[in-house]
């Protein structure tokens, strides 16, 4: 996990919610049952019925299911390893698009301009999760995190956390509201 300074207090820290994961486990079994039923009816009618054509039909398909776990293995990994831990300073975002791939972002509480939760569909509202959105004023690119369970009780957590920053006396947050002056001596 991403590491929080000994001066920020740790928020939360939001995982993807199972419903994504689940969503590729059933894609994955689809596909498992697709490829073992063409091989049930394409060796037999290709090759003609001996043992030989058996014995290799069913190691053909211990292969593709030992594919198939491993590429769930994998695809579950990767899924695991997205989250976003929100301080009462920062939100740092950590997206794993790959196994090899990871994008990490951080964005202090006075650059963001707004938060929504957006929840699309029947599942995400039977199981209370959606999109949460951090929205940044300027060039910074948009904080989108899918599958965040919960996601109108964090986007309520982020703005409480952005109106406590700005209302205290960091240096920062005063230029953000424009407080600080500068005088010509």
């Amino acid at each position: 996990m991403e590491r929080v300074d000994d001066d920020e207090v740790l928020l939360g820290t939001v995982h993807k919610h199972l419903f994504g994961i689940i969503i590729i486990y059933i894609q994955a079994a689809a596909g498992l049952l697709l490829s073992l039923g063409l091989g049930i009816v394409l060796v037999p009618n290709v090759f003609g019925n001996s043992s030989s054509v058996a014995s290799l039909a069913v190691l053909l398909a211990v292969v593709v299911v030992a594919l198939t776990g491993f590429i769930v293995l994998v695809a579950t990994i990767i899924y695991r390893q997205s989250y976003i831990v929100i301080t009462d300073k920062n939100i740092t975002q950590v997206i794993q698009s790959g196994l090899f791939q990871r994008k990490i972002s951080q964005l202090t509480m006075a650059n963001v301009e707004d938060v929504t939760s957006e929840q699309k569909g029947i599942f995400a509202s039977l199981f209370d999760f959606g999109t949460l959105k951090i929205e940044t004023a300027g060039e910074q690119t948009n904080f989108n995190f899918n599958y965040c369970p919960r996601s109108s009780y964090y986007a309520k957590i982020i703005l409480e956390a952005r109106e406590k920053f700005i209302s205290q006396d960091y240096p920062y947050a005063a230029a953000v509201k424009g407080e600080i002056k500068t005088e010509i001596v």
